[in-house]
C-alpha cells in the first residue's frame, strides 16, 4: 500500500468515527429530551383544578427550565354547553 492510499483510507475512518460520533451525540440528545417531555407531562397532570404548580429546574448540564402553572377557574356562565 503505497502512502496516498493510506492517507485516503485513514481520512475515510476519520471521517466515519466523527460521523458516528455525532450520531451517538444526537440519540443520546433525543432520548434526553424525551425523559426531560415526560417529567413535564407529569407535573401538568398533576395540578388540580383550582391548583398552582412553580418549576425551577437545573440540569447538570447548566440548562434551567422554569415554568409557573397557574389554573384560573371558568365563570359558570362562560362555559360552553
Amino acid at each position: 500500500m503505497d502512502l496516498a492510499t493510506a492517507v485516503i483510507i485513514s481520512t475515510i475512518i476519520a471521517k466515519a468515527f466523527t460521523l458516528l460520533a455525532l450520531w451517538l451525540r444526537l440519540r443520546w440528545r433525543a432520548c434526553h429530551e424525551q425523559q426531560r417531555q415526560r417529567y413535564l407531562l407529569q407535573v401538568t397532570k398533576t395540578v388540580a383544578l383550582d391548583g398552582q404548580v412553580e418549576l425551577d429546574d437545573r440540569d447538570s448540564d447548566g440548562q434551567r427550565l422554569q415554568v409557573k402553572i397557574t389554573h384560573t377557574p371558568v365563570p359558570e356562565e362562560g362555559r360552553a354547553a
